[in-house]
């Protein structure tokens, strides 16, 4: 095999690099920790309520709503694209995340 002839056999590596982006905080920002959400969507946007701190109240759950996340479709399509990245990422290291029915199933009244 002739030098130049391995290196027309090697595999073309495609690197992927992300645009380098500087992220400035402001007084306003907030972290939100969620235990569930209810995503919806309207003619303009896509929204992604948070809740968190469920209780019982007589024989239904109730959670609190600590927030309202309003997407444009597009921001909702890469964290949708994201968030699939992560979770196989997060997967492929710690096993399958596994979704009660409950929650599954879960009708919020709002």
């Amino acid at each position: 095999m002739r030098p130049d002839e391995s290196e027309e056999l090697a595999p073309v590596v495609e690197k992927k690099v992300k645009d380098k982006i500087t992220v400035a905080r402001t007084p306003l920002f907030t972290k939100k920790y969620a235990t569930n959400v209810l995503v919806t969507h309207t003619d303009s946007d896509f929204r992604i309520e948070l809740f968190n701190e469920k209780f019982r109240v007589e024989d239904k759950w109730v959670f609190h709503s600590d927030g309202l996340v309003i997407l444009t479709f597009e921001a909702a399509k890469k964290l949708l694209v994201d968030l699939t990245e992560c979770v196989q990422n997060y997967e492929e290291q710690n096993g399958e995340i596994a979704i009660s029915s409950e929650r599954k199933e879960a009708e919020f009244l709002i």
